[in-house]
């Protein structure tokens, strides 16, 4: 007897779609505030964070997906958070970008465009296991993306400092360096893996973490 095909729809597949999908949703809508501060005050940042939040939902609609993927509430929690949280940064009124501001956010929007570029389709928010990229930046961290992430964040914050941005950085830097240990206790269960570790020290800053 042959044997049933597979269903076309899983609960697994319709949750990644649902959390991709909300996911693109959120970008979509960072990315509109900042034209709407654009709009105000013609600071130049502005456009390369629309640039880099439009390209981010475009591969949270079109990445591949994965087998080995975490079926962790916890995993699953942690990964959308630390996505999703500097999501929820908002601009303020000043008239212009601090230069060390810009400075950091283009430095990090480049570094973030290079590494999601480079996994192209391979980008993932959930832990799961993917092809081991160990040149370039990932020989200086195990996590250069989310290290690019950070350099952004920390440069938009300076250049919209609120106590409501302060915090969101907090909370999105917590969710994400959780994420970074669910992510390794993954993907350790890959001999190719732990070999990267061994020759790879630092996870998301060199000689501090």
């Amino acid at each position: 007897m042959s044997r049933p095909a597979p269903p076309l729809v899983t609960w697994s597949g319709l949750r990644t779609a649902g959390a991709d999908l909300l996911l693109a949703t959120l970008c979509l809508g960072f990315a509109h505030a900042q034209l709407r501060g654009f709009a105000q005050s013609h600071r130049p940042s502005a456009p390369l964070i629309v640039a880099t939040q439009l390209l981010f939902a475009a591969f949270f609609l079109l990445r591949k997906r994965t087998e080995d993927v975490s079926r962790s509430p916890w995993d699953w929690f942690t990964a959308f958070g630390g996505a999703a949280a500097p999501l929820l940064l908002r601009p303020t009124g000043a008239a212009q970008d601090l230069l060390a501001a810009q400075l950091l956010q283009v430095f990090g929007a480049a570094g973030a465009l290079l590494g999601v570029l480079s996994l192209n389709r391979s980008v993932g928010v959930v832990p799961a296991y993917r092809e081991v990229k160990s040149g370039g930046a990932y020989r200086l961290v195990r996590h250069p993306l989310y290290a690019a992430y950070l350099v952004t964040e920390l440069g938009y914050v300076l250049g919209n400092l609120t106590a409501w941005n302060a915090a969101v950085l907090g909370v999105g830097l917590a969710f994400q360096i959780a994420r970074i240990f669910n992510e390794e206790r993954l993907l350790a269960r890959h001999e190719s893996y732990r070999l990267y570790q061994a020759r790879t020290r630092w996870r998301l800053i060199p000689y501090v973490f």
